[in-house]
């Protein structure tokens, strides 16, 4: 290649810094407001949709409505039903204890890739986020909590350096915080604190081994958590079951 083709080139691939962004739609708007109240809980699991209600509520066009639906639906948020209609995903304890399973075999595989590249940059972070989830704690902000906790354990895989690994916890994100959504109902207090915490120091120790035993007894409080919950409220199918209707 020439000098003057590969000035072209670099050039070609060079951006300008934008000083403005561009104006969400009002599909992505409507998609947004939605994603937030399904995983905050605040739409609960096996609510039914319906697209009249939602756009006489939001005051926009139900084509607008039916476009964020079908976002959120290939997002695994929200499960159309032939016939019936869209609903929320109601996660059962079958799907819950799978995720639970499926997310302590990615945890075990993100901190065997991690251990060797961890240094006083990923401890501080670390720290610093565990600091931030037991502040919502004790502010007794449930959206706080439920969103620095999430923050807490997204760390380890942005941190790995392994494009796919964070690639697959991306995908399973919208589940997993969908799940913990879902036992808002357990008090998370100075118990919860000292797990998280547990769970950190483990995280920056020296013991591979023990960091993942820690992660199978993390997650296996979550299971029983689940069970509990499941035990004490009407199941409602994977799928979506009876509910309310918005």
């Amino acid at each position: 290649m020439t000098a003057s083709r590969k000035t072209r080139a670099a050039r070609a691939r060079d951006l300008p810094g934008f000083k403005t962004s561009l104006p969400k739609t009002r599909r992505a708007q409507v998609a947004e407001i939605l994603r937030k109240h399904v995983l905050s809980g605040k739409i609960e699991p096996g609510t039914q949709l319906i697209e009249s209600r939602l756009s006489r509520s939001l005051g926009v066009s139900r084509s607008s409505i039916r476009e964020a639906i079908w976002e959120l639906v290939d997002q695994g948020l929200l499960v159309n039903r032939p016939y019936a209609g869209t609903f929320v995903v109601s996660l059962d304890e079958k799907a819950m204890c799978d995720l639970f399973a499926l997310r302590g075999a990615l945890e075990r595989f993100c901190f065997s890739e991690l251990w060797p590249k961890r240094d006083e940059t990923f401890a501080a972070e670390f720290m610093r986020r565990h600091e931030a989830l037991v502040a919502a704690v004790e502010a007794g902000d449930e959206d706080k909590t439920l969103a620095a906790e999430l923050h807490f354990h997204s760390f380890p895989y942005q941190y790995a350096d392994n494009q796919a690994l964070r690639e697959v916890w991306e995908q399973l994100y919208n589940r997993i915080q969908l799940g913990i959504a879902m036992t808002r109902g357990f008090t998370r207090g100075s118990e919860f604190v000292e797990n998280n915490r547990r769970y950190l120091d483990a995280a920056l120790g020296n013991d591979l081994e023990a960091m993942l035993r820690e992660i199978d007894r993390h997650l296996q409080i979550g299971v029983d958590d689940v069970r509990d919950l499941m035990g004490a409220e009407p199941r409602t199918g994977a799928q979506g079951g009876a509910g309310a209707a918005l």
